[in-house]
C-alpha cells in the first residue's frame, strides 16, 4: 500500500514533485501538460495550421523511408507536398489494420530511424483484427501530456487515489493506460492506485478497494463502462453504499452506451465522461469539460477525421469511420488509418475550445457473450484474452465469436501460415476454460469474417432468440 496523504496534500505535492521529476527523469510531460492548457483555448484554424505543419514532413518522411507509404503515393500519382489542408487526406487510400500488419516489420517501419528509439506495442484485439506494431519513444510525453490534459477535464488531477477497473482474471495485474513512466510519476508522489478485476465485476471487490484508501483520499473510478455497469448493478442490488463515492467516473476502452451511463450515474453519483483511445495512437479524445454532448481531440496528437465511405470528410453530425493519422509516430506511420471504430462528426464547441470534436463514438460496441453462470464477456475482454493471455497474434488475422446456445461459443478465425490444428485444440481448452461454467468452445477456420450490412465488423455475435 502507498502511503495516503489527504488528498489537497497530495496534489500539492504533486505540482511541487512533478518539475522535480522531469528534471531527475529526462521527461517533459509536465511541461506538455502546460502547453496544452494553453493551446487548447487558441481558435481552430490555428490549430488545424499548426497541425498541417506537423504532417507536412511526416508524409515527406513515410514516402523517404516506408515503403508501403513510397509505394502507396507512388501508385496514387500523389506526392506528399499535394497535401496541403487536412480534407487533402481524403485524396489517399485509407490505411488499414491488414496492411500494416502484413507488411510487418520491414515494409511498414522507418529504415532511417535508431532501434532504440521503437518500442513494441500490440493491440487488444477489440475489433477482431489484433496486431503488434512499433510505437516512437520520442512521442511520450506528448501522450503522456494529453493523458494528464484529459483527467485534468474531468476534475480528476494527478495526485488523487485511482481505482481501475482492469480486464483481467486477477486485479493485482496492470494494464497500461498511460505507460511507466506515468505510474513512476504517481509512486513519486505518493498517489494511490488499486486494482479491480472486471472480467469478475465483483462489487464485493470495489468495497474492499474503496475501504482501503484514506478517509480524506479523494479517488476517480476508470475503466471498460459494461464491467463499471455490471459492478454499478450489484451495489444497486444490493444496497451496499461505497464508504466514499468517487470524484468522477471515466470510461474507456468500449463505447459508453446510455444505459451503462445511466445506472453508473445512480450508483456512484458523480459525473461520468468518456476517455477515447486506441493502443496504436493512446489518449484521442475525451468529454467536454464544459459540454458533454460532445468529446474534444487533442489535434496536437493526431488528426482525426470521420470518413464517409469514399474517404471524404463526414459533415457534422454525420456518422462514419474513424481516420487517424499519427503526428508523432516516425518510426511506423499511421497515415489515414482506418482504425475500426464508428463515431458522429462533430462541430464547433460553444465553450471556447479550438480542439475538433466528435459525437457518439460507436467503435467497439458489439454483443456480449453470456455464460449460464451469469458472466457476460465484451468484445475488449474477449480481444484481451485472445491477444494477451493467448498471444494468439501470430496465428491468427482475423477472428469472430459465435454464440449459438447458451453454453456454445463457434470462434470463426481466418488462420496465418503457423496455425495448426494442434494450436486450435489449446484455443478451444483455454477459451472453455476462460468462460467457465460449461461452456463448449469450437474453433473453426474460415476466409475472411464477413462484414455486417452496417459496413460494421462484429466482434461477438449472438444467434440467441432474445427473451
Amino acid at each position: 500500500m502507498l502511503t495516503a496523504f489527504p488528498s489537497r496534500s497530495r496534489r500539492l505535492t504533486a505540482r511541487l514533485s512533478l518539475p522535480l521529476y522531469e528534471r531527475l527523469s529526462g521527461r517533459r510531460f509536465w511541461t506538455e501538460l502546460g502547453r496544452l492548457r494553453e493551446l487548447q483555448w487558441r481558435p481552430a484554424a490555428e490549430l488545424e495550421a499548426m497541425a498541417l505543419q506537423r504532417l507536412r514532413p511526416l508524409l515527406a518522411h513515410a514516402v523517404a523511408h516506408v515503403p508501403y507509404y513510397r509505394d502507396l503515393f507512388e501508385r496514387t500519382g500523389i506526392r506528399p507536398s499535394d497535401i496541403k489542408t487536412v480534407a487533402d487526406l481524403a485524396r489517399l487510400p485509407l490505411t488499414g489494420k491488414s496492411d500494416l500488419r502484413s507488411g510487418f516489420p520491414a515494409g511498414v517501419v522507418a529504415d532511417n530511424l535508431p532501434a532504440s528509439r521503437r518500442f513494441k506495442m500490440q493491440t487488444s484485439g477489440s475489433t477482431g483484427l489484433p496486431f503488434d506494431f512499433y510505437a516512437d519513444r520520442t512521442d511520450l510525453d506528448r501522450r503522456i501530456g494529453s493523458f494528464l490534459l484529459f483527467w485534468e477535464w474531468a476534475g480528476a488531477p494527478v495526485g488523487d487515489g485511482v481505482v481501475q477497473v482492469v480486464v483481467s482474471l486477477r486485479p493485482t495485474v496492470t494494464v497500461q493506460s498511460a505507460s511507466r513512466w506515468v505510474q513512476t510519476a504517481r509512486r513519486f508522489v505518493g498517489e494511490q492506485v488499486m486494482h479491480v478485476s472486471g472480467i469478475k465485476a465483483n462489487p464485493s471487490e470495489l468495497l474492499a478497494r474503496v475501504s482501503q484508501l484514506s478517509s480524506r483520499s479523494d479517488y476517480l473510478l476508470w475503466g471498460l463502462p459494461s464491467s463499471i455497469a455490471r459492478i454499478a448493478v450489484g451495489l444497486l442490488d444490493r444496497n451496499n453504499s461505497l464508504a466514499k463515492l468517487p470524484r468522477v467516473v471515466i470510461s474507456t476502452g468500449e463505447s459508453l452506451t446510455a444505459a451503462d451511463a445511466s445506472v453508473i450515474v445512480r450508483a456512484f453519483r458523480c459525473p461520468i465522461v468518456n476517455h477515447y483511445s486506441a493502443y496504436e495512437v493512446l489518449h484521442l479524445a475525451q468529454t467536454c469539460p464544459d459540454n458533454p454532448e460532445l468529446l474534444h481531440i487533442n489535434s496536437e496528437r493526431a488528426i482525426l477525421r470521420v470518413v464517409r465511405a469514399d474517404g471524404s470528410t463526414a459533415a457534422p453530425a454525420e456518422s462514419g469511420r474513424i481516420v487517424i493519422t499519427d503526428l508523432g509516430n516516425w518510426i511506423m506511420p499511421f497515415i489515414n488509418y482506418e482504425i475500426g471504430d464508428w463515431a458522429e462528426a462533430g462541430s464547433m464547441c460553444p465553450c471556447g475550445r479550438g480542439f475538433p470534436t466528435l459525437r457518439n463514438v460507436e467503435g467497439r460496441l458489439g454483443e456480449i457473450i453470456r455464460t449460464p453462470a451469469g458472466k457476460m464477456i465484451s468484445p475488449v475482454t474477449l480481444g484481451w484474452f485472445l491477444a494477451h493471455v493467448r498471444q494468439t497474434a501470430g496465428y491468427i488475422w482475423e477472428f469472430q465469436a459465435i454464440q449459438t446456445a447458451a453454453d456454445a461459443i463457434v470462434l470463426h478465425i481466418v488462420p496465418t501460415a503457423r496455425f495448426t490444428a494442434e494450436f486450435a485444440q489449446d484455443l478451444e481448452r483455454g477459451l472453455e476454460e476462460f468462460l467457465g461454467g460449461g461452456m463448449a468452445v469450437k474453433v473453426e477456420k474460415v476466409d475472411r469474417i464477413e462484414l455486417e450490412a452496417s459496413g460494421k465488423r462484429l466482434v461477438i455475435k449472438s444467434e440467441l432468440i432474445s427473451s
